[in-house]
């Protein structure tokens, strides 16, 4: 193997801890086994990471990056459909480990705190990335509200991950079908209004 800088074996260590986790979750994100899929010793990834559970939140928000670049590539006809994609109600493949990994980070957040740390530098991001995306449509004239965007990205988010708990426990029956109708339901009652009366 050719002779890596500091930095560059550190970026190896988290490359191959960002594959692990995509793959296989935070449960197989073992040093031993980073250390294996990086080629290199567990003595390797202990000098470059504090803890095991730094490396997980490095590589979990380096990940929530990649995934945002995946979405930002993903073809779409208008702001709607754009908001829709953000906020989880497209189905595809492509970004689908990811979402699996945001869920696996959300149980653990009372576990471990670097993971906590993480999740919420994450869940700022896609706040961000929402608000932007309502700002926009705004302009365009796609969306009418009368509300702060800031305040309905988190309505949007608090709604789609409470969601997707009904979901994922299969209450109702509630399937991938229902999870896109309601939050269309919901992204219609917020962003196509306008109060006249003010």
């Amino acid at each position: 193997m050719a002779y890596l800088n500091k930095e560059q074996r550190r970026e190896m260590i988290l490359q191959a801890a960002m594959q692990v986790a995509l793959n296989e979750g935070f449960s197989a994100m073992t040093v031993r086994h980073i250390a294996t899929e990086a080629q290199t010793s567990t003595g390797q990834v202990h000098h470059h990471f504090a803890s095991n559970s730094h490396l997980k939140a490095e590589a979990f928000i380096k990940l929530m990056q990649q995934l945002d670049e995946i979405e930002n590539q993903v073809h779409t006809t208008n702001y709607l459909h754009r908001l829709s994609l953000l906020l989880g109600c497209e189905n595809i493949e492509q970004i689908q480990p990811y979402l699996r990994l945001w869920n696996e980070a959300e149980v653990l957040i009372d576990q471990d705190q670097e993971i906590k740390l993480a999740y919420n530098i994450a869940m700022q991001d896609w706040h961000r990335s929402i608000v932007r995306m309502i700002d926009e449509g705004q302009a365009q004239g796609e969306f009418q509200f009368d509300t702060n965007s800031h305040d309905i990205a988190w309505r949007l988010i608090a709604f789609v991950c409470g969601l997707e708990g009904i979901y994922k426990l299969g209450l109702n029956g509630l399937n991938e079908v229902d999870f896109k109708r309601h939050t269309d339901a919901i992204i219609q009652a917020e962003l196509f209004k306008k109060n006249l009366d003010k």
